[in-house]
């Protein structure tokens, strides 16, 4: 009987601690499901949107109020490990400009990884996130006269930088700069030039002695079309050769068409006019086939993108000029240069349905002559296409005529710099393709 009343009280303490566990199961199973309801009735707000009601327009005042309320979301009962915030703090607030401030604040989450750290768009130093948030606000005012901050964008710094140097113009400023006056350096080569500390030098042994243009750099960039480099003079507007050293300019309503030349290599200088017929000269081009004979052709009266332009021949060296000429299109001229005494090229954009845009002159630029030249095709990730359109002025190389053909402005093959070279064996009445080249190196002061 005694083994029968020890089991039955065995049994009886079993069935208590049984329903004593599924008690405490249940229990915690009713608290879990609880909480996770608690936890899926908590909805965060992001910043942009987020608003703070305060009586001060003392932005400082917003911020930490703003920010108060805002990471109130996370420091709640209930949120959960990976969301959750111990603390934070504010270590500065800088104004940045109306209704424009700069957070910096650090966090102590719950769980310290890389996502809370990127949440709060941070970095971890010291066991905490450091965050820098640029907030912009809309201002409201209430029936009560509180005023309502809301949070319109959110930036970092140097988002806000960027966006405020390409709003402010400073960016275009830069930008003019960099293209139009920053120094470029000259290339190492036997005659050259620089433009240094706003003067313009010339050198005829490779930048080991250089002798300066006696005209003020303003005077010589200017143009009477468009903007003035002053870095850099305009591709084949002068010539530097060891007997003739010349620089077209003006052409403006405050100088005419001039040239500064010397015979010296920049010893002594003369100046000439060339006309005062012109005043919103856009880009003029010289050559010296020989030292006494010499051309200048000038573009003006721009309207659109078509334009005149005159030739200006001299046969004393540049002491007297002499209008022999016009050009023989009205687009806006490309490049154009004398070979000898009377043979001349003069280039153009080219144009959908013009039979051509190189142009050849035979007696000084009296009369011209369309010059067609053999079209070369390339053919370019699976594509066959023209990409050569854009004559330069020929040239003589050991005895040769040769002519480079650009891909213009829009060109993209192989990088829009590759050229078509061809070659003429009938003083540039007829070319023929000979190879691709790069570029020659285009000498810049």
């Amino acid at each position: 009987m005694a083994i029968d009343s020890n089991k039955e009280s065995k049994k009886k303490i079993y069935r208590i601690v049984t329903r004593f566990c599924i008690a405490i199961v249940i229990l915690a199973a009713c608290y879990f499901g609880y909480y996770k309801y608690q936890q899926s009735k908590i909805k965060f707000q992001s910043p942009e949107g987020f608003s703070v009601e305060v009586n001060t327009k003392d932005l400082t005042v917003v911020g930490t109020k703003w920010l108060e309320a805002y990471t109130e979301q996370y420091r709640r009962k209930y949120v959960t490990r990976n969301q959750k915030i111990i603390e934070y703090s504010i270590n500065n607030i800088e104004v940045k400009e109306t209704n424009v401030i700069q957070v910096d604040f650090s966090i102590v989450p719950k769980k310290l990884d890389e996502r809370s750290t990127y949440n709060w768009d941070g970095i971890v130093e010291e066991n905490k996130i450091k965050s820098q948030w640029v907030l912009w606000f809309k201002e409201e005012t209430t029936s009560k006269g509180t005023f309502v901050y809301t949070v319109t964008k959110l930036q970092r710094p140097a988002g806000y930088d960027l966006e405020k140097y390409q709003t402010s113009g400073k960016k275009e400023r830069d930008e003019y700069k960099h293209e139009y006056e920053d120094e470029i350096p000259y290339e190492n080569q036997q005659y050259t030039y620089k433009i240094e500390n706003t003067i313009l030098y010339v050198s005829y042994d490779k930048g080991n002695t250089w002798e300066e243009v006696p005209v003020p750099l303003e005077t010589l960039v200017a143009v009477g079309d468009g903007r003035p480099y002053y870095n850099k003079l305009q591709e084949k507007s002068y010539v530097i050769t060891p007997e003739k050293t010349a620089f077209v300019y003006g052409g403006t309503r405050e100088n005419p068409l001039i040239m500064v030349h010397s015979e010296n290599r920049g010893i002594t200088w003369k100046t000439s006019e060339i006309s005062k017929n012109l005043d919103s000269t856009r880009v003029k081009f010289c050559s010296f086939p020989t030292a006494t004979i010499g051309y200048v052709i000038a573009t003006g009266g721009r309207a659109m993108s078509q334009e005149g332009q005159i030739i200006y021949k001299t046969t004393n060296g540049g002491d007297t000029w002499k209008e022999v000429g016009a050009g023989p299109s009205t687009w806006l001229l490309q490049s154009a240069g004398f070979i000898d005494e009377n043979l001349g090229f003069m280039s153009y954009p080219r144009v959908e349905g013009a039979v051509t845009n190189f142009y050849r002159t035979q007696d000084g630029g009296k009369t011209f002559e369309p010059i067609i030249l053999p079209v070369h095709k390339e053919e370019w990730m699976g594509a066959t296409f023209e990409p050569f359109i854009q004559p330069e002025t020929p040239y003589v190389e050991n005895g040769q005529l040769f002519l480079l053909v650009g891909q213009g402005q829009q060109g993209d093959f192989k990088g829009g710099t590759v050229m078509a070279k061809y070659k003429s064996e009938d003083r540039g009445k007829t070319w023929s393709f000979v190879e691709l080249v790069e570029p020659p190196s285009k000498e810049i002061g």
